[in-house]
């Protein structure tokens, strides 16, 4: 984010690759004298703990991950047993989780 803000690109938006990055990234945002999200809107990934008490709280993208778990393990017991189906793939629906950190989406 330093680099970024240190080019004086034309930022409005930084998609993190979790919420840990999101939140350094808010810091460096703020100590640039800059705003989020007035100045540059931020989303996170994971929906850790952080993005609930980071100030202004993070936006993010929360995987369903004990569905994600639990099918693994399913899938893997199947395999152990020989018994799986098919090879066909799974697909997990991600859920964007609005708080303060965007504007607008």
């Amino acid at each position: 984010m330093t680099n970024l803000l240190a080019k004086s690109l034309p930022i409005t938006a930084v998609v993190s690759y979790n919420d840990y990055m999101a939140a350094g990234a808010m810091s460096v945002i703020e100590n640039n004298g800059l705003s989020t999200p007035r100045d540059i809107a931020i989303i996170g990934f994971d929906d850790g703990l952080i993005a609930r008490y980071v100030k202004p709280r993070l936006t993010t993208i929360r995987y369903p991950i004990t569905l994600m778990a639990e099918k693994a393990t399913e899938l893997a017991l199947q395999l152990a047993a020989g018994t799986a189906s098919s090879n066909h793939p799974l697909r997990f629906s991600p859920t964007l989780v609005k708080r303060e950190s965007v504007n607008t989406i």
